[in-house]
């Protein structure tokens, strides 16, 4: 099997154990929260202590922000394991929603100048959040299963596509100020209790879809999304359920998919990462998976 070192950046959501297990690395973004500056790299031990502080923040009021990762950033991650003569598999947050892979993209032309002996791979997941953790997981178990790196990546590219993400929020506001939904439809949902039910589109951006009335139906509207979609076709049978700063309510969506899935497809409930929740907010549910379309 050939060896290459995996990276993942902090739009990804993976847990600390999936990202020790797989030897998963990360690339840190960076986030501005109440004024004060913080980091955040994906499967971080302290991660669902670190998101439900993060979660009580922004229901306390607390100004967010987030920043793009820049060159320095990449090259400071990348380049000691191309000297150290190690190849990289990057798997990269949505342009969609970020210039995060144009930046990589001039990193890694840089980089592979630099050292043209080394492998260099980058590969745009047009997604994020849970997605992205199951995107890099099969990455991870790809490469387990002997692909090189080279193969992994032409694998990854062709299947972009088939990462279904189903999300609801709770708080209309932040996808207000994200220019994701129009004040109207905030200013409504707020009074009416309305929750939209979004996806990633095929190019990486947000597209609302749906609309239900009240949490309950909100996740009954994704599972059914889930179960219209499940087809994982030779990817591995995994499932990310996600949640921001709700736990209970994780853990509802959880079994709900649990109960409604067949006993050998593999179902995980992580935390969702400050650099996704800042453009969320709190109450944000979603299911993730490899399924027969976006």
């Amino acid at each position: 099997m050939e060896d290459y070192v995996i990276f993942v950046d902090g739009g990804a959501d993976i847990s600390a154990d999936i990202r020790e297990k797989y030897h998963i690395h990360g690339v840190p973004m960076e986030y501005l929260l109440g004024g004060v500056s913080g980091t955040f790299s994906p499967g971080d031990p302290d991660l669902v202590g670190l998101c439900a502080r993060f979660y009580d923040a922004l229901r306390a009021g607390a100004d967010i922000s987030t920043s793009q990762i820049t060159p320095f950033t990449f090259e400071s991650c990348f380049e000691p394991e191309l000297k150290a003569g190690r190849n990289v598999l990057y798997c990269c947050f949505s342009s969609g929603m970020s210039s995060t892979w144009q930046n990589v993209q001039a990193t890694a032309a840089e980089l592979s100048e630099k050292y043209p002996n080394q492998k260099l791979c980058c590969v745009d997941s047009r997604t994020a959040a849970g997605g992205e953790g199951v995107f890099v997981l099969q990455a991870a178990l790809n490469r387990e299963a002997g692909m090189s790196i080279e193969e992994n990546a032409a694998w990854l590219n062709s299947h972009s596509k088939y990462v279904c993400t189903w999300f609801t929020v709770g708080d209309l506001d932040f996808l207000k100020r994200g220019g994701r939904i129009s004040p109207t439809l905030a200013f409504l949902g707020g009074k009416l209790q309305i929750k939209p039910l979004l996806i990633i589109g095929e190019d990486g951006s947000l597209v609302v879809t749906q609309k239900a009335r009240g949490q309950k139906a909100a996740m009954q509207t994704l599972l059914k999304s889930y179960l219209a979609n499940l087809d994982f076709g030779d990817a591995a049978r995994i499932v990310f359920t996600t949640y921001s700063g709700n736990l209970e309510a994780g853990q509802e969506l959880t079994e709900m998919v649990r109960a409604a899935s067949p006993a050998d497809i593999s179902i995980s409930l992580v935390p969702l990462s400050p650099i996704i929740g800042a453009h969320t907010g709190p109450d944000m549910l979603c299911i993730s998976h490899f399924g027969k379309h976006r």
